[in-house]
């Protein structure tokens, strides 16, 4: 019963998804209320359509744009039973328009726009002094783990900071929100190959059990295992080595170039990070 409860379930989802018409026009100065699955930010309506497409419950947003007075910037997710929005109002400031899942695109999105006196702000995890913001861009381009730069041009009223390009990085590996042991429960995550890069030399793993690296520590997330812990800092460029405590499930990422000080620490495992291999996908199953 309760496997055919959820067959009905994902059915009803996925005729919901491909059901709907393929749209992909905006709705100038229209909002979407209410029906809100989740608000991020964007720099554009372009880019808040691809949020939409990309997440698995949006079939409709609506995207501040940086012209209304309050809340620019803003990309609200929105999806509802029907799968049509419940009403279209009048707002200046808002577009609004709907997912492309049901236009069956098969492509890697390429925001080729860049943005005027718009900051990315935060993520950063280099620097460096260049003199066009296209120079900056293909830095960015070419580095692997770089997903979107900021530049501050030579207009900037920041003098010491002209010309300073920001590299900056944004998680796209899985990371729940929360882990609690539970009873009756399995937990897992998906098996899809492009989660890791794939190189032709296997990494070499070492951890160190009852052991923790102390300080230095930058950022702390959940984490199911070690190994997992392992593979958040492997992807994190600011990551140098890691510690992970097993009671309560706690990943604590670490930023030292300089020196690792160990210490003997029960229920804690630490390790360093794996560059530029093959990462073994095992450690989710």
């Amino acid at each position: 019963m309760e496997s055919y409860f959820v067959s009905v379930c994902l059915l009803l989802v996925s005729s919901l998804f491909f059901g709907q018409a393929c749209i992909r026009g905006f709705l100038e100065n229209v909002d979407f209320p209410g029906s809100d699955i989740e608000s991020l930010y964007s720099p554009s309506v372009e880019h808040c359509q691809e949020l939409c497409t990309q997440h698995p419950s949006c079939l409709f947003f609506s995207f501040n744009r940086p012209d209304k007075s309050s809340g620019n910037f803003q990309c609200y997710l929105k999806s509802s039973s029907s799968g049509h929005p419940r009403s279209q109002v009048l707002l200046l400031g808002v577009t609004s328009g709907y997912s492309l899942k049901p236009c069956n695109l098969d492509l890697t999105p390429c925001f080729q726009q860049v943005y005027g006196n718009v900051d990315f702000h935060g993520g950063d995890y280099r620097t460096f002094f260049t003199v066009s913001f296209e120079e900056c861009q293909r830095v960015c381009t070419q580095d692997p783990v770089c997903q979107f730069f900021t530049f501050v041009t030579g207009n900037s009223t920041t003098l010491d900071i002209r010309y300073k390009c920001h590299l900056k990085f944004s998680w796209y590996v899985p990371r729940p929100p929360a882990i609690v042991l539970k009873a009756g429960v399995i937990s897992g995550f998906s098996q899809k190959s492009q989660l890791t890069q794939h190189f032709d030399t296997v990494c070499r793993s070492q951890l160190f059990s009852n052991t923790d690296f102390r300080g230095s520590d930058f950022l702390e997330l959940k984490a199911v295992s070690p190994e997992h812990c392992q593979f958040l800092c492997s992807v994190h460029p600011q990551c140098t080595y890691f510690s992970f405590s097993s009671n309560e499930f706690r990943c604590f990422l670490k930023n030292n170039p300089n020196n690792m000080v160990a210490r003997t620490k029960s229920g804690i495992t630490s390790g360093i990070p794996t560059h530029l291999c093959q990462i073994d996908e095992s450690m989710y199953n």
